[in-house]
């Protein structure tokens, strides 16, 4: 019997691998009113390229807030960007004050709170 050869081999394929939960990548959630009364929208993005990268976005004394023609408010936003093992990034944004998505459009960013699954923070568009 101990030449005898199996043939239930798993050749390479990992069986276990179809019952884990898939990890997410980004996540985002927003807050109505700070310690200050102000919204504040928080996204994060994990991918290999980039690493491990949050947002804040905050309202600060010079946000300026407008309405769209749809009737949409929407408020300028400081964006605070920290990649891993680097300094941090200033930039701006543009969030809704109803639904707290966030679009910062020089770095080509949405933060969407109401997406599935726990929001979405990454590119938009191509």
């Amino acid at each position: 019997m101990a030449g005898k050869r199996s043939n239930n081999r798993n050749y390479g394929n990992n069986n276990n691998s179809n019952n884990r939960e898939q990890r997410k990548h980004s996540g985002a959630k927003f807050i109505s009113s700070d310690k200050h009364g102000n919204p504040c929208t928080t996204g994060w993005n994990k991918s290999k390229h980039a690493g491990f990268v949050t947002f804040l976005c905050v309202v600060t004394k010079s946000s300026v807030e407008s309405e769209s023609q749809n009737g949409n408010k929407y408020i300028s936003v400081m964006v605070k960007v920290r990649h891993q093992m680097m300094p941090d990034q200033i930039t701006n944004g543009l969030m809704n004050v109803r639904t707290g998505q966030v679009v910062v459009q020089t770095m080509g960013i949405v933060i969407n709170p109401k997406a599935p699954n726990g929001g979405y923070c990454g590119r938009f568009g191509k």
